[in-house]
């Protein structure tokens, strides 16, 4: 039977996330918790020079040993990132017991998540998953997104925070406020050159 995978966005600030691995897909995995705010810690014998100085700056905690049985103890979630089988299965067999969410790379048999393709611009996060069937595809359509949102969405979705903050303190109905919204949208996605400058000022107008 099929895996049936329900898109979420977790919230991880403060949370104690665990990555077991040290090597450079554990390290790409750490850096998306990093940016997430976790509170993290890698246990693994070795480590990259990047989570080495992730360690130095105080940023994520290093236990520089192989897994052990309780290491999952209170953790929110844990990704194992190893290419040893044994403790992949064992990580697996903890979390589960425990239930706690887990991710063993590669192997979306041992997991009860699955990392999506990621394309962040300040808020607005785009993700695509091909529910473990092509990670490479996934990243392919992230390429794409990437081309198509720059990096002017961060300030195009600040901005249109403060229009919705605007709207909703304008008109009591969500009907008038999600035509005004529209005519927000509308004026921006007109420009071409996205020259954000006089941008604030023609929300006003619209709304």
């Amino acid at each position: 039977m099929a895996i049936g995978y329900y898109p979420i966005n977790l919230n991880i600030t403060h949370k104690s996330c665990l990555v077991i691995g040290g090597g450079k897909v554990a390290q790409r995995k750490v850096e998306g918790l990093v940016e997430g705010q976790a509170s993290v810690t890698v246990i693994s014998p070795s480590i990259t020079r990047v989570l080495d100085a992730l360690g130095a700056q105080g940023l994520i905690r290093i236990i520089r040993r192989e897994y052990r049985q309780g290491d999952l103890e209170g953790a929110f979630l844990v990704i194992s990132a190893t290419d040893d089988e044994e403790i992949n299965q064992a990580v697996f067999a903890e979390a589960s017991e425990k239930g706690i969410l887990v991710n063993v790379v590669d192997q979306p048999e041992l997991c009860n998540f699955i990392v999506p393709s990621v394309v962040r611009r300040g808020d607005l996060v785009i993700s695509t998953s091909t529910s473990g069937k092509c990670p490479a595809l996934a990243k392919r359509v992230r390429k794409q997104i990437e081309k198509q949102y720059g990096l002017e969405y961060q300030e195009y979705l600040l901005l249109l925070s403060q229009a919705r903050e605007k709207i909703k303190a304008r008109y009591k109905t969500e009907q008038e406020r999600g035509k005004a919204l529209a005519r927000v949208l509308a004026g921006i996605e007109r420009r071409s050159d996205y020259l954000w400058e006089g941008i604030a000022a023609s929300f006003c107008k619209s709304i």
